[in-house]
């Protein structure tokens, strides 16, 4: 059996005669039930029975956005209809959504703590207890609209209230909600057609070895997100990924970033991900470019298009994402369906990012993202063969995902999660609430904001509401009221560990010295009762690699209790001009030290580095011509280039242990 998978044209619905190819005879016997109403305003799904049979709907489930089931009413299992649920022929059954415990018509179908929004893309896709699929509805709003998702000119670019006209019928139109009866609207107000993928499953014997054949990936026997994770980001593994893409496609690539480098816009490849012990193919995945001041043109200089007889490559950051053409389980690994990759921009070491999350993970500052290494080829089809691009660092991506696998110890994933850096439009400083100009929502566009908003489980307004009260109460209150309230809403310990990490790896370009560089979760939305985590994040400009930057000048002489500008970037100070605070975070410094520990002192610093480079250094020199070798300095436009990690002069873990307050 394998997955078989075709575009198709529709009406932000399915047609009646578009149900077949789907279901086919799964849909016949199990009734004809149908995703029948969406109402993001109310929060609820109704779903309806078209046929004079009952159907037993126990262990259905609704997929949100691909293969991940809506939340149960705790939001942390999924949802399943419970079991005994019968629905009639020609009845209606509604499943209140985002925890809204309202009683409609019909039959209930219970409570999901998962949201619809009306406003941002969305896909439902209701399965059998089976897992086989029924129906499906989707909104692909997009902001700004681009053609392929324009809207019908009598249809706004978003809505509230979506229905089945007739029930189960052809359309989905714009209508006034009612649950658990019959619908009834205007046909002139349906949606226009929108370009969507889907799949469907047909007898076909698996050919293996395809490069695109998900079907014949293999089943690496984990139960859980968690378990996936750790299997993708195994620190023993270094993984080849290939990217295989058209020459066409490629070229798009080159002229996209020619006319906006800073793009995030997805392109189209095969991908393969060997780990050495299983082989993964994935049809069709999307990857694209990252980077602020690391951005790279992936081949050439401006205007050139690709060059078979004698291609000029440049190492590029980039992101894959396996699921971002086809939305289904098969295009991810046991679930994990994200790859950050990056090269080793101003690290001519190639260890300084891989030591500093280690490090973080060492501690025990468990909101440390995973990175191992990995080496990468890209095959432009056509090419006599790939190119090969060296090695990489593998990082883990700070979204949804991420939440998740963490989420016993968030206390929830369905908060908010904000990204913060600076850029253009100004700093996240945490330090004026009122500069709304600064909060932004990422919907893939170029637009970049201080503040800008990474998950949408809750709207945006309440999660922009939440940060700026948040940043109001931190530079409004004072004295024993803002120790206390720090205490409630901050975890202390962890948040003085993660920045006791962040000083004596001297990363200046971070939060306290250059308002940049973190990640902020509230696991909860809602301006009361929550907890926000502080994230690390982005750590290349570290151990030795320094700049003269805020208050900075040498990061491994700088004093850690005055690491950046305090009355620019205040949360840190606010929190260590209170003893018992302050007193903790020596501690942690120290403990870093200490030689017992085996942390950041100089021999087992040394231990791990040598390590890592003996494991990568036949495989550095790439096709790129670029980062050929490894060398223990810092940045070529680091202020202090006198530093070392493995040599006993200048050594960066010594000078920076001797900067490190006793007391």
């Amino acid at each position: 059996m394998k997955k078989v998978y075709y575009s198709f044209i529709l009406a932000l619905s399915l047609l009646a005669s578009a149900c077949t190819p789907f279901g086919g005879d799964d849909v016949l016997g199990k009734g004809e039930v149908y995703l029948n109403e969406i109402n993001t305003d109310a929060k609820y799904i109704e779903i309806y029975n078209k046929s004079s049979e009952r159907v037993d709907l126990s262990g259905w489930t609704i997929l949100k956005n691909g293969s991940t089931p809506l939340d149960d009413a705790s939001g942390l299992a999924p949802y399943a209809v419970p079991e005994g649920t019968i629905l009639e022929g020609g009845g209606y059954a509604v499943l209140s959504c985002k925890g809204k415990e309202n009683t409609y018509g019909g039959l209930s179908l219970g409570t999901s703590d998962s949201g619809v929004s009306g406003k941002k893309s969305l896909l439902l896709v209701l399965v059998d207890a089976e897992g086989e699929y029924v129906d499906h509805f989707v909104n692909s709003a997009k902001s700004p609209a681009k053609p392929e998702d324009s809207w019908d000119g009598d249809v706004e670019h978003t809505f509230d209230v979506a229905a089945r006209m007739p029930d189960g019928g052809p359309w989905w139109v714009v209508e006034s909600a009612s649950a658990g009866e019959a619908n009834t609207g205007n046909l002139k107000s349906k949606f226009v057609n929108t370009a969507v993928e889907f799949e469907k499953e047909e007898e076909e014997e698996d050919k293996p070895g395809t490069g695109g054949d998900n079907g014949s990936n293999p089943d690496i026997g984990t139960s859980s997100l968690a378990e996936a994770v750790s299997y993708v980001w195994n620190e023993s593994k270094m993984p080849h990924i290939t990217l295989t893409v058209k020459e066409d496609e490629w070229n798009n690539m080159l002229q996209t970033f020619d006319q906006n480098s800073s793009t995030k816009q997805y392109f189209k490849a095969d991908v393969t991900f060997d780990n050495g012990d299983d082989v993964f193919h994935f049809k069709e995945a999307g990857w694209r470019l990252r980077g602020n001041t690391s951005r790279r043109r992936p081949e050439g200089n401006g205007g050139e298009m690709h060059n078979r007889e004698n291609p000029d490559w440049h190492h590029f950051h980039t992101q894959i994402n396996f699921r971002k053409f086809h939305k289904d389980s098969d295009h991810t690994i046991g679930g994990v369906r994200k790859l950050h990759l990056k090269w080793f921009k101003d690290d001519p070491a190639y260890v300084r990012e891989v030591y500093c999350y280690d490090l973080f993970r060492r501690y025990g500052v468990w909101t440390a993202i995973n990175d191992i290494y990995c080496r990468l080829w890209v095959q432009v089809e056509g090419d006599s063969q790939p190119a090969y691009y060296g090695v990489y660092g593998m990082l883990e991506t700070i979204d949804d995902e991420y939440l998740e696998v963490r989420s016993d110890r968030f206390g929830g994933h369905k908060g908010n999660l904000w990204k913060c850096t600076y850029g253009a439009k100004g700093t996240a400083d945490l330090k004026n609430y009122n500069e709304d100009y600064k909060f932004g929502l990422d919907q893939d566009t170029d637009e970049e904001w201080p503040y800008e908003l990474k998950t949408e489980h809750n709207s945006f307004s309440s999660a922009k509401s939440q940060l700026q009260d948040f940043i109001r109460k931190l530079n409004s209150k004072s004295g024993q009221e803002l120790h206390d309230w720090l205490g409630e809403i901050i975890d202390i310990p962890l948040f003085l560990k993660t920045y006791a990490v962040n000083v004596v790896v001297g990363m200046w370009d971070d939060y306290w010295n250059n308002s940049n560089n973190y990640y902020l979760y509230f696991n909860k939305d809602g301006n009361e009762g929550y907890r926000v985590f502080f994230i690390p994040y982005d750590y290349d400009n570290s151990l030795g690699t320094t700049n003269h930057c805020g208050v900075q000048s040498d990061a491994g002489r700088q004093d850690p209790l005055h690491w950046g500008d305090d009355n620019k970037n205040p949360l840190v100070a606010k929190i260590l001009q209170f003893s018992d605070y302050k007193a903790l975070y020596i501690q942690y410094l120290n403990e870093l030290i200490d030689p017992s520990r085996g942390l950041f002192d100089y021999n087992s610093s040394y231990a791990r580095i040598q390590s890592w480079q003996s494991r990568i250094s036949p495989y550095v020199s790439n096709d790129t011509g670029e980062d050929m070798e490894i060398k223990d300095r810092p940045a070529g436009w680091s202020s202090h280039g006198e530093y070392r990690l493995l040599k006993n002069d200048n050594n960066f873990f010594t000078i920076k242990a001797a900067s490190i307050p006793r007391n």
